[in-house]
């Protein structure tokens, strides 16, 4: 009787996790066990996997990032005399672009803070910081400024891998 409810479970935990296999077949001894485990090729790495850092191919590259951010932020505010009517939707605008021009790089699971801070260029400084929970193999930062003699911007792009 003891060796039937030992079979059992293990055709439990065995149909539990593989759940593609068939429950027709119950198992009267351990050799039969392995005719239910499903080959290590026929299982998908993708599907059947999970990874708590990203691939080298799915990482975050600042670099890159910052490139599309001066670009975007250049093609924004060139040619633009600073309007305090205007600069919240101007910077709002231009927060959603890099976001949306993030998320087209197709990393995988990251998620995307973007902050865009946008001045009246009155000769003073400014000085922008922030804090967050970080990984520092998987996670990461870029940003971009702007000046001209009317306004100036900072953007800055948070990415972080989510498990």
């Amino acid at each position: 009787m003891r060796s039937t409810v030992d079979d059992m479970a293990s055709t439990i935990a065995i149909t539990t996790t593989t759940p593609h296999v068939h429950h027709q077949h119950h198992p009267s001894n351990a050799s039969d066990i392995s005719l239910m485990t499903p080959s290590r090729t026929s299982m998908s790495s993708d599907r059947d996997s999970f990874s708590l850092r990203p691939t080298f191919m799915q990482k975050f590259r600042p670099p890159v990032a910052t490139k599309f951010m001066q670009q975007i932020i250049q093609t924004h505010l060139q040619n633009k005399v600073y309007r305090a009517d205007e600069g919240q939707q101007l910077s709002k605008t231009i927060a959603e672009e890099i976001k949306q021009k993030l998320i087209e790089l197709d990393l995988g699971r990251y998620k995307y803070v973007v902050n865009v801070v946008l001045g009246e260029n009155l000769g003073g400084g400014a000085r922008m910081d922030a804090r967050c929970h970080w990984d520092q193999e998987s996670d990461g930062s870029a940003q971009a400024f702007f000046t001209n003699d009317s306004l100036w911007c900072a953007a800055v792009a948070f990415a972080v891998f989510y498990y």
